[in-house]
């Protein structure tokens, strides 16, 4: 019972929008602590879609069903908990009238995974010319033919590479079962490395239709002839295009807080010019 209590008090003050200051609140190093920060974290990106949509079977409802605790945090209440309130001032107008579009009763916004209105922008590390590089790749999720889903290469940004070898077409991909999972995000996406290294099949994890877009061609001209090696991912952010009016990113802010984890960094209004202008920017590596 007074498990069952301490459990909803704790529900009470992490998701007051009238303290929001609490959600940046450090908790001390002990088993406790450790344990609400673990239930309030957004730890994946997927879970970060869960909290937006208040999808039934999220992760934070499974831990008050298992504790037998009622779930009393509405949609807005969550949605609002998925901001990034440390060292940030955010538009209180604006916010609202996001928050009160996406959730109203009519016809209410939902993040769909496997809709094409999303990003990942991953700062990639490569050894090239016996040093290191950083070149920005913007990724989708695109569905298969058999009604599964992968992740696809849609945009390279600019960087220092320059390839000496320059090929005009990609050669078809031998296995197109040869896919880069939807769930590499789990894995920060260390998965490319094999991407990378499967010369046969690389045109798979590319989307051809952007293959004339500003660096995309050069940079799988330097991952073909082995001109740079795929080292690892150093930061993630996801741009997400919602409703043909907004537009905000979500990072990663790992600490031991419970307003931490995959939060919104960035969001704005936009008109559908807006919308459209900048997916082109996103797409064409810029």
């Amino acid at each position: 019972m007074a498990k069952a209590y301490l459990l909803k008090f704790w529900i009470f003050i992490s998701f007051s929008i009238c303290q929001q200051r609490l959600f940046s609140q450090v908790y001390s190093n002990n088993g406790d602590a450790k344990e609400k920060h673990f239930i309030y974290e957004v730890k994946e990106i997927d879970e970060f879609f869960e909290r937006f949509n208040d999808d039934p079977a999220s992760f934070i409802r499974s831990v008050y069903k298992a504790r037998h605790v009622k779930f009393n945090i509405n949609r807005q209440q969550l949605i609002r908990s998925l901001f990034n309130y440390e060292n940030m001032s955010w538009d209180s107008v604006m916010m609202n009238t996001f928050i009160s579009e996406v959730t109203k009763k009519k016809k209410p916004i939902y993040l769909d995974f496997y809709g094409g209105n999303w990003y990942a922008e991953l700062t990639c590390k490569f050894k090239y010319n016996s040093s290191s590089i950083v070149i920005p790749i913007i990724m989708k999720i695109e569905m298969t033919q058999n009604k599964g889903s992968k992740w696809m290469i849609v945009a390279v940004g600019s960087s220092t590479l320059k390839s000496k070898i320059v090929v005009t077409e990609m050669a078809q991909s031998k296995m197109k079962t040869k896919i880069i999972s939807p769930t590499s995000y789990g894995t920060n996406f260390v998965s490319l490395k094999r991407a990378f290294e499967d010369k046969e099949n690389l045109s798979g994890y590319f989307e051809t239709f952007y293959l004339k877009r500003s660096h995309m061609l050069e940079f799988y001209n330097a991952i073909l002839n082995h001109e740079i090696e795929f080292l690892d991912v150093t930061k993630i952010k996801y741009h997400f295009l919602v409703a043909d009016k907004w537009i905000f990113t979500v990072e990663n802010f790992p600490r031991e807080a419970l307003n931490s984890g995959w939060l919104i960094n960035h969001i704005e209004r936009v008109s559908s010019f807006g919308m459209e202008e900048y997916r082109n920017k996103l797409l064409s590596g810029n």
